[in-house]
């Protein structure tokens, strides 16, 4: 054993020593000789050929036979057992109703002593019924002329419901509205005493309405109808009565095709120095076709009447069409006339410094034809038009000839004609601005009157709305109106009122979700115009106040 470990030992130290020596013989001899080394470019390498011969494998035989083969299928009677599964529906979280608050209370003051105060009382939000009551006062202590004879206000008490049932809706209201105002438009040479009687004119008007509309989207048949009461008084002894019934009837006579047929009537009682009563009845039976991209309809208006001043029956036309081009164009056209109602209290409410023993008759608007079109762009829609309409018995105001402060009814018992040219446009420029912009250019034509006394010759209106940080409610707007010619019966001529400018301001700070401070400011070009010739407006006018929701 110990000779074996000695001879393995000299095997190993043998074996490391040869690197060592090759090194070293290597280092002697390693020197490169000086050769001459020929490449030849052109030299081919040629392998003698050698035949192949092999031979293939030839393929395995492989039997065939007409082997049959049978496949039984055994008849299995399986019979699985009822298997109740219990699938619990997912149960999506209802998102919350946004908090409804269904009163308010507003409260403020401004200067010419204008208190304001507004109260809303509605009932929560319900599928079924609404109901409220709204009470409304705005008054000015002081006006443009001789402080409180120029002095004004208004008061308002009104309640309404609506009942939502199935099939049909009802709905009415009821409601007294007290007006005040000074007839402040005498001579300024003339001297009057602050607050005297003579001047005061108030009105009492009030009212109650019942209508009825049972429209349905199921049914071919649609019926609504309404009856209304309104009444007005004032301290000069004169009052109106005024009772309105109107009813209308929709029947689809085919898919495409639908009939209409409406009536109404107005009863008129009229009390000044004489007492007299006026009846208006009408029926209008018309068809609306509509096609992929148009409407026409076509009927007829009758209306019987009992006015000294117009024909007792009369018949008009009454066409209607619209195309639409596509989704964002369409044009529309119209031919119709019609009987237009005038009442005392339609005119109080234009002019509330008529005078005592003014003739209350209708107009008879014998024709009425209007083209234009509309549509809508990326961030707007627009609407323009002409519309000419032809008049018979037309009523203007013009100042009395015995007392300049108060106003008069003239008629044109020939042709009066109206151009009216506009363009209406709304812009929408995010979700928190709007703008509106609406002009009007009206030309008047008469057989009677020098001028179409008091009416305006073109109109500019633009308004509008901002919201920002969800905090600031910003309204404002502008109004041009120009063009009005007034009789001045002093200088036995004509003469035109200065333009009218107007420019208001409007702005709400939301404190929170239920109350709110405001600011109002209004004609803020303190201009003091007339658009009733003798009766300036008030300079600039601003308010400031709260309102809370509950």
């Amino acid at each position: 054993m110990p000779k074996m470990y000695k001879s393995l030992l000299f095997c190993i130290c043998l074996l490391m020593s040869l690197p060592a020596w090759s090194q070293e013989q290597w280092e002697e001899a390693g020197e490169i000789q000086e050769a001459e080394v020929v490449i030849e470019k052109d030299r081919e390498i040629v392998l003698p050929f050698q035949p192949r011969s092999f031979e293939k494998i030839p393929p395995v035989a492989i039997e065939t036979g007409g082997i049959k083969q049978e496949y039984v299928f055994p008849a299995l009677d399986v019979t699985v057992p009822p298997t109740t599964v219990d699938i619990k529906a997912l149960k999506l979280q209802a998102e919350p109703l946004e908090k409804y608050y269904g009163n308010l209370v507003k409260l403020g003051y401004g200067n010419y002593n204008s208190p304001l105060g507004e109260l809303y009382l509605y009932n929560k939000r319900n599928k079924q019924y609404l109901a409220g009551f709204q009470a409304k006062h705005l008054s000015f202590g002081k006006g443009p002329v001789d402080g409180r004879n120029s002095a004004s206000g208004e008061t308002l008490l009104k309640g309404e419901a609506s009942y939502f049932g199935d099939g049909f809706t009802a709905s009415g209201d009821a409601y007294y509205k007290l007006s005040r105002f000074n007839f402040y438009g005498y001579d300024p040479s003339v001297s009057v005493t602050e607050g005297e009687d003579s001047l005061k004119r108030n009105f009492n008007k009030y009212g109650v309405s019942v209508n009825i509309d049972n429209s349905s989207s199921e049914s071919d048949i649609s019926i609504s109808g309404g009856l209304a009461y309104n009444g007005q008084s004032d301290n000069l002894d004169i009052s109106e009565n005024w009772v309105k019934v109107n009813a209308d009837l929709s029947m689809e006579l085919q898919s495409a095709l639908t009939g209409h047929v409406g009536v109404f009537a107005d009863l008129i009682g009229y009390k000044d120095s004489l007492s007299t009563s006026r009846q208006r009845i009408g029926l209008e039976p018309s068809v609306v076709y509509t096609g992929d991209n148009y409407q026409v309809s076509a009927g007829i208006r009758y209306v019987y009447q009992s006015d000294s001043l117009v024909p007792a029956s009369q018949v008009y036309p009454v066409l209607k069409g619209k195309y639409q081009f596509g989704k964002s164009f369409g044009i529309f056209g119209e031919l119709s006339g019609n009987s237009q109602l005038n009442t005392w209290q339609g005119m109080s409410a234009r002019n509330p410094y008529l005078a005592q023993g003014v003739d209350i008759h209708n107009s008879n608007n014998i024709l009425n034809l209007g083209l234009g079109a509309q549509g809508n762009l990326a961030f707007m829609s627009y609407k323009v038009g002409l519309s000419q309409k032809v008049f018979k018995q037309f009523g203007v105001f013009l100042n009395s000839p015995d007392d300049p402060s108060k106003f008069i009814l003239a008629y044109d018992t020939a042709n009066f004609k109206v151009l009216d040219l506009y363009m209406a446009s709304d812009f929408y420029l995010g979700s928190s601005i709007n703008l509106g912009l609406q002009v009007n250019y009206y030309n008047y034509s008469s057989d009677t009157f020098e001028e179409a006394w008091h009416m305006p010759g073109y109109r500019i209106a633009f308004n509008g709305s901002f919201l920002a940080f969800n905090k600031m409610r910003t309204k404002a707007g502008l109004a041009y109106l120009g063009g009005i010619k007034a009789y001045d019966w002093n200088l036995g001529q004509s003469e035109e009122l200065k333009a009218a400018t107007d420019v208001y301001i409007d702005l709400d700070y939301l404190l929170s979700e239920r109350a709110t401070i405001f600011l109002q400011f209004h004609n803020l070009a303190n201009q003091q115009y007339q658009l009733l010739s003798n009766y300036p407006v008030r300079g600039l006018t601003f308010k400031a106040g709260f309102s809370y929701s509950f």
